[in-house]
């Protein structure tokens, strides 16, 4: 029952809460709002009846869950939502909360979007690091900015500026979609600037560089720096090297001033010493010249101290240390200390060695009697040799011996006599001083034997004395008896003599071309057929007793009939007599004089002839010396002495002029016995005449023959021709002389005729067959080519007339000229450089080397500097025996105007040529390299360049460049090549030639002979005179610069140039040497642009170019009769025959051996047996 009550109580209540629920809901207070815009949001106004607190809520549209809650309290229920995004869509209700419930006031109206904004709405504020745009708006969503710093909340925006900002315009774009956009601009000035963030960096070389990335708008930054530890400021163009810096630049903009970070500086030098160090025996001079590379411009407060092993250490003085009372030949490490104020440089080694001294020993000796008249000596020494190798020496009186051990034995003394022992060690240079010893022989117990010895040989030779008596006795009965015998005694001479019919001009080359065939069997045939000797002709005068002396060779003796007899002699018997000979010219009687060389005692009889004949030309064809031969007495002064008296005659001498084949000597002769005045003597000497054989180039007599006819005058007596005997080399120069006369006559030569003429006037004229072949040779070399040489003084009118076009489609003079020039195609054998392994190495296939004169490079294997072979005695041809010890490259020999082999001509070197390249330079001694390739060829610029920037090892030689010069024409390069094995180094000059840029030809001539005279200038102090010229085959540009070199030669020392030679002579030398005609008239343009401008004729050739023949000297010459006994010996040999037929355009020099000279000398009367023309008679003398 209680139970019951109190759940119906409960239900009660319940009822009772839910009405008075119910009954409140229905009895709210009422509100409403409305909205009205405002500049930065909304004005809300709420209109209710309730007095309490309300809650505006408000989001933007897309946006609820970032709704704003704002209570309002008070009286006044009117508020303004500020801070809103403009042109903006908000949803928004007003609540309040009565009786426990949240009541949502009526909203009347339709204000929900935001108004636009405009710029005077924001406003700007800036800091230290960052600028801002603020606004009562929230203006977060309407700027777009390009910078990552940029930040905002709901009041402002602040962007902080970047490094690459600075001294820029940033520009901020305002957009909304109610109203216009705007932008608004920032001048970004330093002042936002951080300097730590500039980048600084310094150079390495001085005037010392900052470089630094500040924006372009900062001026240049001044900087100052401080040497670390003082306070002393310096600008960076006061600063020094090795020296520790630090550096504060300052920046202004806008009257805007900042300082970036210190910066640490110190800039080393790259300080180097070149050695230039000597020594001698005792001293050692340390000299260097500095290097510095990026130095150059710093205060010289650079010093240096020395110091070698052990000894004191000493300041320099200028660039040198010398260390003095050094020992000699001792190893020495000097080391050069280099240093800037006292900060050390560098440590430079250089290792020394003293030259070789005395050695300084002491010398022990001991002495012992092998035999009683001997005495053998041992020594012993301790002490220093100072020296490399050691001998020993010891003299006994006299007796002086070397040995390489210290034993000496001394044999044959004295009996019973005292001798001073002197004994010294030696090195290889000097010798200790002499220890000394008195040492005695023993006594003589053979004496009596000793006695009876010496009465024998005393007999006997008493006995060989009355034997030598009796055959000189009869000696001279047989010379009486046979002084009046003919000089050959056979049948007649004539009999021999062929029937050779003249030679025409116009078939002179085609009647060459048939006696050269077969071997040269016709010049064979027709030279044997000429008697050497006419025996009709006496020659008694020459075989008197008291004229024998004055016979050079006892076999060469000038006919009775046609003699030179000498009028004014001092009457003693013979005075009238002198070894020369009357020759007749083509034409002209007595037109020369074929004398012997004078001899020491003969030389007044020589002065007298040229007195008597008034002769005012002499022509000698020999050296005074030949192959250790004395061939002719000195008969002129010498240029120290320059005047000479020759018994009754003063000869002095004039001026002496030296051409590389000739010697023209002007003498003044004058004769005590009479008051006439002095006469004009012209003495000219051929040079070029080798020891054995006959000159190589004709075109050489030719060129005599002009220089001697140039002295010629109408009242000029004979001319003097001379060699040593007076017949070979002398009838040879007369020979093409008078066929010359003949050939210009009447255009047709009598070789043949002539030599048996000139041998009826002298014995042995045109001595051996290849002088034979030398006269055809020059006749033929004249009839085919001309004369083209021209005097300077008329080498412009004659360029000018060979260059004169002729009318019609004529060829020019210079135009007929250059196609007169023989190619030389194949002409020698060049087997070496086409073989397979050499071909590559070529880079052009028609311009290989001529196995006769290429270059040889000796393969390097590694030689001691003492044992370095001498590469002037290299062969000349390359044998099969030298393959394996040389290697091959494409170069050449080319003789230049003053000698043999002054140029090499090579091809610019392939990449894998390079070190041979600098083997050649190496071991040729080359001075000079002229570089006249240009990278622009057709090759890569590798394939150009053989030197490294730095220094480069090519093979076994460091190559470096020391220096460099540049000229608008040229670039002179002071190279040093250093041989790594040998530790031995030598410089050499490069010259590259610039105006020769894918061009044949330079533009200005000029520029080339200018080039030509520099490198002279630079080769007068240097001992090697070679020079290699290079181009990109070897040929086309490197002979222009060969030719002109020979040709500037030839006009300074002689005034004259001929093109032509040059040319031919050149192309004999390599191939495509100066090929085209446009090279050719090169040469002539360049001739006249050096020297002035003359009038002049010029001489054409007179025989039209049919066929064209080089003459060649080939083989060397091998003496082939030196050593064969008198009796088997003749003029022309079977042997020597032999050879001329095998080779007959080369000399044959066996021929022309001197057979046992010394026997022929005659300084007594001799008697002789008259000479047979048979091979198997007497020995017939040889002249050459």
């Amino acid at each position: 029952m209680a139970g019951l009550c109190g759940l119906t109580i409960l239900l009660l209540w319940t009822g009772i809460i839910g009405l008075n629920k119910c009954d409140a809901q229905s009895g709210n207070p009422q509100c409403s709002y409305t909205v009205v815009k405002y500049s930065s949001g909304f004005t809300i106004n709420i209109a209710s009846s309730y007095n309490g607190t309300f809650t505006i809520h408000i989001a933007e549209k897309d946006q609820p869950n970032d709704r704003k809650h704002i209570p309002i309290n008070g009286s006044t229920y009117s508020h303004t939502v500020e801070n809103l995004k403009p042109c903006t869509e908000y949803g928004h209700n007003v609540t309040y909360l009565y009786g426990g419930n949240t009541i949502t006031c009526n909203f009347h109206g339709n204000e929900t979007v935001t108004a636009g904004i405009g710029d005077k709405d924001i406003k700007e504020s800036v800091n230290a690091t960052h600028f801002c745009y603020q606004s009562d708006w929230n203006i977060t969503s309407m700027l777009k900015m390009h910078y990552p710093s940029f930040e905002c909340d709901s009041e402002k925006c602040c962007f902080k500026p970047s490094y690459k900002d600075i001294c820029t315009t940033v520009t901020t774009k305002f957009s909304q979609n109610c109203g216009d956009s705007f932008s608004l601009t920032k001048y970004i000035t330093i002042d936002f600037l951080n300097a730590s963030e500039i980048t600084q960096n310094h150079s390495n070389e001085f005037p010392v560089r900052i470089s630094h990335d500040a924006p372009n708008c900062v001026k240049p930054i001044n900087y100052t720096c401080r040497e670390s530890g003082h306070n002393e400021t310096k600008m960076l163009s006061d600063l020094e090297p090795f020296t520790k810096y630090n550096c504060t630049g300052q920046l202004n903009v806008h009257n805007a001033t900042k300082n970036t970070d210190a910066l640490h500086v110190m800039v080393n030098c790259s300080y180097s010493l070149q050695n230039q160090s000597t020594v001698t025996k005792e001293s050692i001079k340390l000299k260097w010249q500095p290097i510095r590379s990026n130095c150059s411009n710093v205060p010289d407060k650079f010093s240096n101290t020395c110091k070698c092993n052990s000894t004191k250490e000493i300041n320099s003085t200028g660039n040198s240390c010398e260390f003095t009372k050094l020992r000699p030949y001792t190893d020495y490490r000097c080391n050069v200390t280099s240093k800037y104020k006292k900060v050390t440089v560098s440590v430079t080694a250089i290792n020394m060695k003293t030259e070789p001294g005395k050695p300084l020993v002491n010398i022990t000796l001991t002495s012992s009697h092998p035999a009683n008249n001997a005495i053998k000596v041992k020594c012993f020494y301790k002490g220093d040799l100072n020296g490399p190798g050691v001998r020993y020496k010891a003299t006994l009186g006299k007796n002086i011996q070397k040995e390489n051990n210290c034993t000496f034995n001394f044999t044959d003394l004295s009996y019973s006599k005292t001798y001073k022992l002197q004994v010294q060690i030696c090195n290889d240079e000097f010798c200790s001083k002499a220890e000394e010893k008195d040492i005695s022989t023993l006594y003589n117990d053979k004496a009596v034997i000793g006695f009876l010895v010496f009465l024998i040989i005393l007999t006997s030779v008493a006995l060989l004395l009355v034997i030598y008596k009796i055959y000189i006795l009869k000696r001279r009965e047989s010379s009486v008896s046979g002084e009046n015998m003919m000089l050959i005694s056979t049948a007649n001479d004539e009999e021999n003599l062929l029937l050779v019919e003249p030679i025409m001009a116009e078939v002179l080359l085609e009647a060459y071309k048939r006696k050269l065939a077969d071997e040269g069997r016709l010049f064979l045939a027709e030279f044997q057929s000429i008697p050497r000797i006419f025996s009709r002709f006496t020659v008694k005068e020459a075989k008197k007793p008291c004229n024998s002396p004055k016979n050079r060779y006892v076999d060469i003796l000038p006919y009775d009939y046609n003699r030179v007899q000498l009028s004014t002699g001092n009457g003693e018997t013979g005075c009238d007599y002198i070894n020369a000979s009357f020759i007749d010219g083509y034409k002209e009687a007595k037109k020369y004089i074929a004398a012997q060389g004078p001899k020491d005692e003969t030389v007044g009889d020589f002065w007298r002839m040229v007195w008597e004949q008034q002769s005012s030309i002499i022509v000698m064809v020999t050296r005074c010396e030949e192959g250790n031969r004395l061939k002719c007495a000195q008969y002129w002064p010498s240029p120290d002495r320059e005047t000479e008296i020759f018994e009754e005659f003063i000869v002095k001498l004039t001026s002496e002029v030296h051409c590389p084949d000739y010697i023209i000597r002007r003498l003044s002769l004058a004769n005590k016995r009479e008051k006439s005045s002095e006469r004009e003597v012209t003495h000219i000497q051929f040079m070029s005449w080798p020891d054995h054989g006959v000159p190589g180039e004709p075109q050489l007599l030719l060129k005599l023959r002009r220089r001697v006819n140039a002295f010629k005058n109408f009242f000029s007596g004979p001319i003097v021709v001379h060699c040593s005997a007076g017949v070979g080399r002398t009838g040879t120069y007369i020979g093409i002389d008078a066929m010359m006369e003949g050939l210009e006559a009447e255009g047709r030569v009598d070789i043949y005729g002539y030599v048996v003429r000139l041998r009826r006037q002298r014995c042995l004229m045109v001595q051996v067959e290849a002088q034979y072949i030398l006269i055809h040779q020059a006749l033929v070399e004249h009839n085919q080519f001309g004369e083209t040489e021209i005097a300077l003084s008329e080498l412009h009118s004659t360029v000018s007339t060979l260059k004169q076009q002729n009318p019609g489609n004529e060829p020019s003079l210079l135009e007929e000229e250059f196609e007169r020039l023989p190619s030389y195609k194949n002409w020698r054998t060049f087997n070496t450089g086409i073989t397979e392994e050499n071909k590559k190495k070529n880079r052009s296939s028609s311009v290989i080397p001529y196995d006769y004169n290429r270059v040889l490079l000796k393969l390097d294997e590694g030689h001691s500097q003492d044992s370095e072979a001498d590469e002037d005695d290299e062969e000349e041809t390359s044998d099969e025996e030298d393959e394996d010890s040389t290697k091959y490259i494409n170069a050449s020999y080319i003789n230049g105007y003053w000698g043999q082999r002054a140029f090499i001509a090579a091809q610019t070197p392939l990449p894998d040529s390079v070190a041979d390249f600098w083997l050649m330079v190496y071991q040729k001694k080359a001075s000079t390299i002229v570089m006249l390739s240009d990278c622009s060829e057709g090759d890569q610029e590798s394939n150009c360049v053989y030197w490294g920037k730095d220094k480069t090892a090519f093979g076994d030689l460091e190559v470096e460049v020391t220096s460099t010069d540049t000229t608008p024409t040229f670039i002179c390069r002071n190279m040093l090549i250093r041989h790594i094995k040998r530790k031995e180094s030598r410089t050499v000059k490069q010259f590259q030639f610039l105006q020769w840029m894918n061009k044949e030809l330079p533009e200005k001539p000029q520029d080339i002979t200018d080039l030509i005279k520099e490198i002279k200038r630079s080769n007068e102090q240097s001992k090697s005179q070679t020079v290699i010229v290079h181009c990109n085959d070897g040929s086309s540009r490197t002979g222009i610069v060969c030719a002109l070199w020979n040709l500037l030669e030839s006009a300074k020392t002689e005034k004259l140039v001929d093109v032509f030679q040059v040319v031919k002579t050149l192309r004999r030398e390599r191939q495509s040497m100066v090929s085209s005609l446009e090279q050719y008239q090169f040469l002539y343009d360049a001739l006249a642009s050096v020297f002035p401008v003359q009038n002049g004729e010029v001489k054409a050739a007179k025989v039209p170019a049919a066929d064209s023949l080089q003459f060649v000297n080939e083989t060397k010459a091998e003496e082939q009769q030196a050593e064969k006994p008198a009796s088997n010996a003749s003029t022309t040999s079977n042997e020597q025959q032999g050879t001329a037929e095998s080779t007959p355009l080369v000399a044959v020099l066996g021929q022309e051996d001197k057979q046992e000279e010394s026997e022929k000398q005659s300084s007594t009367p001799k008697d002789t047996t008259p000479l047979e023309d048979t091979t198997s008679g007497p020995t017939a003398t040889v002249d050459v």
